[in-house]
């Protein structure tokens, strides 16, 4: 990564480092609108490309589950596409750790739902008690679905877990995330074209979903 473009650091209760790659607006906001709404799922090379320079090391990458309506209406989940896409990009390897024990989503729920956070239940076996984990997620607004899942990963041993996130709402008055620099330095990211998300090469191979674009390079 260019040493004078960094990710947006913001702190989550029981998460070691968090970062999203853009704030959620403009071009972000619309490439992750596409994927969770349009089921583009081409979309997901751009955004596993942008993760993959940010994302820590670490010995498992897993994933926010969605709720499993939205699964079922999409045909996939977007997180774990990204969390794959990334897995490829990094030579990382990929667990599926979460489950979503109930079916609300966070978009559904007024803020103080959101700042509850969903229930998640661990899904992990014995053997991958104990490894570092990094968490992939599209969007975060509070952090609480964050919060959530760090503190079930916790509690079943695993004692360092980071995230990346694509991108992160900035809340009206909110502090917790002022220390904001996006991988793109101060490039507005209403500017950023499609074609200059990319931020290395990236190595693609075809993707099954259940809708929308049935086939797609990621």
């Amino acid at each position: 990564m260019d040493q004078h473009r960094r990710p947006i650091e913001f702190d989550v209760p029981g998460i070691d480092s968090c970062v999203a790659c853009w704030h959620y607006r403009g071009e972000a906001a619309g490439l992750v609108r596409e994927l969770k709404y349009a089921r583009a799922t081409k979309v997901v090379s751009e955004l596993a490309d942008a993760i993959a320079v940010v994302v820590p090391s670490s010995e498992i990458i897993s994933w926010i589950p969605a709720t499993p309506t939205r699964r079922r209406r999409r045909g996939f989940d977007q997180c774990e596409l990204l969390a794959r896409a990334v897995a490829r990009r990094t030579g990382g390897r990929v667990v599926r750790l979460l489950r979503r024990a109930d079916d609300r989503s966070q978009t559904s729920r007024d803020m103080a739902g959101r700042l509850i956070g969903p229930r998640l239940d661990y899904v992990g076996s014995r053997r991958h008690a104990r490894s570092s984990v990094v968490l992939i997620d599209d969007v975060s607004t509070t952090g609480s679905t964050l919060a959530a899942a760090a503190a079930s990963l916790r509690a079943n041993g695993h004692a360092a877990v980071s995230a990346v996130v694509v991108a992160k709402v900035v809340l009206e008055g909110a502090t917790h995330g002022a220390r904001c620099r996006s991988i793109l330095g101060d490039t507005p990211i209403t500017e950023v074209k499609r074609g200059n998300l990319h931020q290395q090469p990236a190595r693609q191979s075809h993707a099954e979903t259940g809708g929308g674009d049935t086939r797609e390079d990621w």
